[in-house]
């Protein structure tokens, strides 16, 4: 539905006009109900920028923008549709509403991920020689459990460090056989745009995890996998990232078979050699 907007790239829109787009992509059935002022509040923008959005996109204004969206609405059953009328946001304020709110998340991302980029991460993941994972924050968080999962399979990882002139002496070893996986959610890290770029050089792929469907950080040899951890100016949860990394794991290992089996058939048998000299 990126198409709705108009012919530019993703590129061509500012940050926060991206913004706006990615939150009308994930919640049209709620943005056609909205005035200017509650769509500009939940974005967390200003009602003259989404104004400036609706001219952007070939509009007149704010009401033309929503009269089209009604309409492409009535012609398609997205998937977002389909999930607003099924299930309703919870309220966060209990322990169960925090749970169902956390059972959200994972649906819209369900709702909206790509199940070709799946294959095609798993892919990448099973060919690459070594896999480099660069991630900052919370997200530092998926790259440690990603890096024990499959590290367990007898694949090759490293986290790359954060930033500094160490992310740059690490760089230098990334070939076209290797992998980058990035984790990028709502706003993608310099040092991420900086490993991007360098991608280009070197010809290797990427998988970006990210919270936008429309993305400027997009083209051929990356890979996108979409989350949604919550609306820009909400809290941002990471049990949708936890689990479609849990799912891309054991997909993998699935994928992999004999040989990731064998890998953790020798992973027990130096346990029970060793077990009476290290601790477990």
């Amino acid at each position: 539905m990126n198409d709705f907007f108009s012919s530019k790239a993703p590129s061509e829109f500012t940050k926060t006009e991206r913004r706006i787009m990615n939150y009308i992509l994930e919640n049209p059935a709620d943005f056609i109900h909205m005035s200017i002022g509650e769509a500009a509040r939940r974005v967390g923008t200003s009602e003259p920028t989404i104004s400036r959005f609706a001219r952007h996109c070939g509009y007149s204004d704010f009401k033309e923008l929503k009269t089209a969206l009604l309409e492409r609405q009535e012609e398609i059953h997205s998937p977002a549709r389909k999930l607003a009328s099924s299930m309703e946001r919870p309220d966060t304020s209990s322990l169960e509403g925090m749970l169902r709110y956390q059972q959200f998340c994972i649906e819209k991302t369900l709702s909206f991920l790509n199940t070709k980029d799946v294959e095609d991460a798993i892919s990448a993941i099973i060919k690459a020689r070594r896999i480099y994972i660069h991630a900052k924050g919370a997200a530092l968080s998926m790259a440690q459990l990603l890096k024990f999962r499959l590290t367990r399979f007898g694949l090759s990882l490293t986290i790359l460090p954060p930033g500094s002139s160490e992310l740059f002496e690490e760089m230098n070893f990334i070939t076209p056989e290797d992998l980058l996986i990035l984790f990028g959610f709502q706003n993608i890290p310099r040092e991420a745009k900086v490993l991007l770029d360098y991608r280009e050089k070197t010809g290797c792929p990427a998988i970006l995890f990210t919270s936008r469907i429309c993305d400027s950080a997009s083209g051929d040899g990356i890979i996108p996998l979409y989350i949604y951890r919550g609306e820009p100016t909400e809290y941002h949860s990471m049990a949708a990232p936890s689990a479609l990394l849990d799912a891309l794991v054991l997909l993998t290992g699935q994928r992999l078979g004999s040989r990731s089996k064998e890998t953790l058939d020798e992973i027990f048998r130096l346990k029970e050699h060793y077990k009476a000299d290290i601790p477990r």
